[in-house]
């Protein structure tokens, strides 16, 4: 009874904390401003700029370019001590919701400074009531305030307040207490001296599968809501032919066609080389022709090389049942559903086919960190049809390998779960090719049941027959689809691709090697103090030649710390358990690099191309992890252990969600500014 009352108690004094919390201290700037409320300052005497233009008493046009700092408003003769500064206004004629912010600055003087010197610049919007109040740290009394405002020339700001010493509202967030609360209450129940580890995952019940669907749901409604605030993508879908391959192939492919029914321009089929992307530029921009960026031309017909799988699957029936075309923010939430479902499945048939004794948390927490760390939050952030082979690819990578691991539970094999696992690893194929590598996997998952004479024994001609005739029906229809588009069973397009390079003349290079793996791997990343806190990271060779580079924001062992794991798993023999194990874990960590290598040398270095091996990498940690933490249970190194678990844990997962709020493309604060903003200040309660 008392570890009941222990049981209830404490969640709900967790609860209580997530209150106090919420209206004490992340809204200590608003009881703060009660010290100075008997001080209020409203700034009336301004002395305008040249670039302002007044059209009402509150109402003005900027009439120079931004950079000129003549949009400015001075503020004469406050001669007090200001402790915060209210600056309201808003831009009455925005011509997309992305133009909402109006960044300023303020130069000030104070007790030490008798001249103007700068404060950092700041985004007010209208929409987000905290980005308007500005605490100031100043030394003594301040004389005057200036003012600037960066914005376009003809935009029309309006300015209905700008004040002094003023009371910051009170604001409750509903979402960061729920989020708090959350966080206490995890950190609670998933400590490392919580009885909640005794039970093993073997032992989880329906108990266990219902806390599971709860999280795969509520993670994969974070992911769509989260597609949804890319303003920009979404807009692009709609307008960018570039951007409708897979709708225009649909199109096509209703009309028994192959190639998109877009007719290149005569310019493009009269250049000597349509794929040197300096020729086509310098050739068609003067003369204002476009082309199909990124599209496969060949013979004077542009195509589609991306995979053929999600077009059957998702866009073509789409197109047929209603007529319209299907957007790729569906799709990438299906099958980023799947995929993640497939993570927590697939790492389950691993813990009771190999590690039996783990913990029910460890291996929620692992799955959770595996299905959302290995990259396709990116895919999310910026949703675009590029991201759709590649996660459709890892759905059916993760489900062939469960299916197969399935397949072996029994005494007597799973000849149908062989078939199904054959069937989805062949699918990859028509995503992104290169990932059917994944199907080697086989070799290690079924090696143990061939030796003892359950697989290729009594009846071989079905082994062979449920394990193959996926692999050779899907190779046929791939290979017929190639040869009536270019000629060949085993081309799929990406030679004909127009892009950045003549993808026809690209060859593995040794030089790209090192700083390829670096770069992938290794690249630290750039943190900074202001939200949210991580940059770009400059890509620097001596590479002399050609190289396709997209910057990122780190190599993915040094963003994920706890896959140094995978290439560790060669030295742990003893601590992985040996056997089929072992040879599962390594051959997934050379599978992984040779991916990365593959990747870098034919694609590029671009970021989302990580995700092909990332989660493998994981996978490959996966027997470390569980085997290391299956050998301190229950003793003096449990905590220790479980620790160094969750700290590396919790790093790789607030990198995640940090960086959605940036991109390597476009920062979201200029995308969906509105957003961003209310994110930052629930973040930083403290500006």
């Amino acid at each position: 009874m008392k570890k009941m009352l222990i049981y209830w108690k404490v969640p709900l004094l967790l609860c209580c904390l997530a209150v106090v919390l919420e209206f004490f201290v992340f809204n200590f700037r608003h009881w703060e401003s009660y010290l100075w409320r008997d001080e209020h300052v409203l700034m009336q005497e301004w002395l305008v700029g040249p670039g302002l233009r007044q059209i009402e008493p509150t109402l003005y046009e900027v009439t120079e370019a931004e950079g000129e700092e003549t949009a400015t408003i001075e503020l004469l003769n406050i001669n007090r001590e200001l402790h915060n500064i209210h600056v309201g206004l808003k831009i009455e004629n925005p011509s997309t919701p992305q133009d909402e912010a109006v960044n300023i600055q303020l130069k000030v003087t104070d007790g030490a400074n008798q001249k103007y010197f700068r404060l950092p610049e700041r985004d007010i919007l209208y929409r987000v009531p905290k980005s308007e109040y500005i605490r100031l740290q100043l030394s003594g009394p301040t004389e005057e305030v200036q003012l600037i405002i960066n914005a376009e020339q003809g935009d029309r700001i309006r300015i209905y307040d700008v004040s002094g010493n003023v009371p910051v509202p009170f604001t409750c967030s509903a979402v960061r207490l729920a989020a708090v609360m959350l966080l206490l209450l995890a950190a609670w129940f998933l400590r490392p001296s919580s009885p909640v580890h005794r039970r093993l995952y073997v032992e989880c019940g329906w108990k266990g599968r219902l806390l599971v669907a709860v999280i795969l749901c509520a993670n994969i409604l974070a992911a769509g809501y989260v597609e949804r605030q890319n303003l920009q993508a979404i807009d692009t879908e709609q307008n960018q032919l570039n951007t409708r391959q897979y709708q225009m192939l649909a199109h096509s492919l209703a009309e028994g066609k192959t190639w998109l029914m877009v007719e290149p321009d005569e310019m493009l089929k009269s250049l000597s080389n349509p794929y040197d992307y300096r020729l086509r530029s310098m050739t068609l921009e003067p003369a204002g022709v476009s082309y199909l960026w990124d599209a496969a031309y060949y013979n004077g017909r542009y195509y589609v090389y991306f995979g053929i799988v999600p077009e059957l699957l998702f866009f073509l029936p789409y197109y047929l049942a209603t007529g319209n075309d299907l957007s790729v923010l569906p799709v990438l939430q299906i099958s980023g559903a799947f995929f993640m479902a497939g993570v927590f499945a697939l790492l389950g048939a691993a813990v009771r086919r190999w590690f039996r004794k783990t913990p029910f948390t460890v291996w929620l927490l692992f799955s959770f960190l595996t299905a959302n760390a290995c990259g396709v939050w990116s895919f999310f952030r910026n949703p675009t049809f590029y991201n759709v082979p590649i996660l459709c690819a890892l759905a059916f990578g993760v489900w062939g390998l469960w299916f197969w691991m399935k397949a072996l539970e029994p005494e007597r094999v799973s000849r149908w779960k062989m078939a199904a696992g054959s069937l989805l690893l062949a699918l990859t194929a028509g995503c992104r090719p290169q990932l059917v590598l994944v199907s080697v996997l086989a070799v290690p998952l079924f090696w143990s049941a061939v030796r003892e004479g359950r697989v290729l024994k009594d009846r071989k001609a079905a082994d062979v027959v449920s394990f193959c005739l996926p692999f050779l029906l899907v190779a046929a229809g791939l290979m017929y689809y190639n040869q009536i588009r270019f000629g060949s069973v085993f081309d799929f397009g990406a030679a004909y691709n127009l892009t950045l390079q003549d993808m026809r003349q690209r060859k593995m290079e040794a030089g790209r090697t090192v700083f390829g793996y670096f770069t992938t791997l290794f690249q630290p990343p750039v943190i900074t103090g202001v939200f949210p806190y991580f940059e770009q990271v400059s890509v620097r060779s001596q590479y002399y030649g050609q190289s396709i580079i997209e910057t990122g924001f780190g190599g993915v062992m040094a963003v994920n710390l706890i896959l140094f794991a995978s290439l560790a798993v060669f030295r742990l023999k003893k601590l992985v358990g040996g056997g089929s194990v072992y040879a599962f874990s390594c051959m997934l960590t050379g599978l992984a690099l040779l991916l990365a290598f593959i990747d870098f040398q034919i694609g590029g270095l671009i970021p989302r191309y990580t995700v092909d091996y990332t989660w493998l990498f994981f996978l490959a940690a996966a027997p470390v992890v569980f085997g290391s933490l299956e050998k301190v249970s229950g003793t003096k190194y449990w905590k220790t252990g479980y620790g160094i678990f969750l700290a590396l844990s919790a790093q790789s997962a607030i990198f995640h969600f940090l960086t959605v709020f940036t991109d390597v493309y476009e920062k979201i604060e200029y995308l969906n500014p509105v957003w961003f903003y209310r994110a930052e200040h629930l973040i930083e309660f403290w500006l």
